[in-house]
């Protein structure tokens, strides 16, 4: 595209996101063979195990990213107390949490008792440096998702008088969660609090008023998506939620991630809920879709850019591949399919590697899909994009948080350990 520099007002084109598939432009037919013959590379598919060739080229880099981890954790745990004023929340997003959380995952992985008395190290200094006055209450950036780690590396330590002290940590912040001011999203929010609930009754959580709790913040979340669609004329949506004082729809910050939440809690929802509520708003966002199939980032006319967990295509798949198996209706079926053709097409970032946005968390899309329908040719495109981050310089910037969870080598070290088992894999946090 030629510029012309006599027009101040003409703008240089957008940079490309992503880097081009070549592979997504064969025909169907062309696309099956190089399956059928390159599949074999990666898995052996009949027992659904990962090829030694492909494994010691994983555990190559998994301990190589390990050894670079392993000297910011050493820092860590050698920095003193922060004075009161400096307290911090060491979120499993973007901070030391996540990487207790790699550690207990590893460990669980390859059986090492070691590395889990390193992840319950990490996840004691957060806790003895964290800002209780804090009102992020989510799984991923907030207290929960501390206490909630905490909790699972002390059950799988034996531990249980500590893992019952964090749990009750846990639902202390209810006040918190149910405040009006409190968003609802995923990232931020309400959501965010009652993955945490989910997560503490997959470890083992009993208490008589668990599912009381449990079911008033899915009541909340409820009422606060109807209300924000009620100041809207015309109603066009059941639900709708704001953060940052904009209508956002993506996994992290939008109305797809709240929905996944709720679905994720369906055991919680009444049928006119699931009828009445959540179906509508599914089937609200499908009426959103840019011509390319991609899912906007917010109602605001965003350009058709982002395609990764946090916004567009990617984060979406796997709520419609979950809707699909609450609803059974085949177009949640096609629309999660659609949204990871898409995720083929253009989820090679230039941004890099990360699981928030970048090509980790977009392989994590195909897993979900092969999942779904056990097809391998999303096993397939799962490995090419784990392979594709057994590569150097394809990455256009560092990120904020080099070694996190969410933005740095920490997430793409746990997605190229959950690979490795693909009918188990699931995102973190999602």
């Amino acid at each position: 595209m030629m510029v012309d520099k006599k027009k101040p007002n003409q703008q240089n084109p957008e940079p490309c996101r992503n880097y081009k598939n070549e592979l997504s432009l064969l025909s169907d037919e062309k696309a099956n063979e190089v399956v059928g013959r390159s599949l074999k590379i990666y898995y052996v598919v009949e027992s659904l195990r990962i090829t030694n060739t492909f494994q010691y080229k994983i555990n190559e880099f998994v301990e190589a990213h390990m050894f670079i981890i392993d000297q910011e954790v050493q820092l860590f745990l050698k920095k003193p107390k922060p004075n009161e004023d400096e307290l911090t929340v060491e979120s499993i997003y973007s901070g030391m949490a996540g990487i207790a959380l790699l550690y207990n995952f590893y460990a669980n992985k390859i059986h090492n008792k070691n590395k889990a008395i390193e992840a319950k190290l990490i996840i004691e200094k957060c806790l003895s440096i964290l800002d209780e006055n804090s009102d992020s209450v989510t799984y991923l950036t907030g207290k929960s998702g501390i206490f909630v780690t905490a909790t699972e590396i002390y059950r799988d330590l034996g531990d249980i008088k500590n893992a019952k002290k964090m749990i009750e940590k846990v639902v202390d912040l209810l006040p918190l969660a149910l405040n009006q001011k409190m968003p609802d999203v995923l990232l931020y929010g309400r959501a965010g609090y009652l993955y945490s609930l989910l997560i503490l009754k997959k470890l083992g959580w009993e208490d008589p008023d668990r599912d009381k709790l449990i079911r008033k913040v899915v009541l909340s979340i409820f009422n606060n998506g109807i209300q924000t669609c009620d100041r809207d004329k015309p109603r066009r949506t059941s639900l709708m939620y704001k953060c940052h004082n904009k209508k956002y729809l993506g996994a992290a910050q939008g109305l797809s991630g709240v929905i996944h939440c709720l679905l994720l809690a369906k055991s919680y929802l009444t049928k006119s809920e699931l009828d009445d509520l959540i179906k509508p708003a599914l089937d609200y966002l499908l009426t959103l879709r840019y011509k390319s199939g991609n899912l906007p980032v917010s109602l605001c006319n965003d350009p058709d850019h982002l395609v990764q967990w946090c916004h567009g295509a990617s984060g979406v798949t796997h709520t419609y591949a979950l809707a699909y198996k609450v609803f059974l209706d085949e177009k949640y079926l096609n629309a999660a399919i659609q949204y990871g053709d898409i995720v083929w097409k253009r989820g090679l970032l230039t941004k890099g590697y990360g699981l928030c946005h970048g090509v980790s968390g977009n392989s994590y899309a195909f897993m979900s899909l092969f999942q779904l329908t056990g097809k391998t040719k999303y096993l397939y495109r799962a490995a090419r994009f784990v392979d594709w981050c057994l590569t150097t310089n394809r990455q256009n910037r560092i990120p904020d948080n080099p070694y996190s969870m969410f933005e740095g080598v920490a997430g793409v070290t746990y997605a190229l350990i959950d690979v490795q088992d693909p009918i188990g894999a699931n995102l973190p946090g999602f």
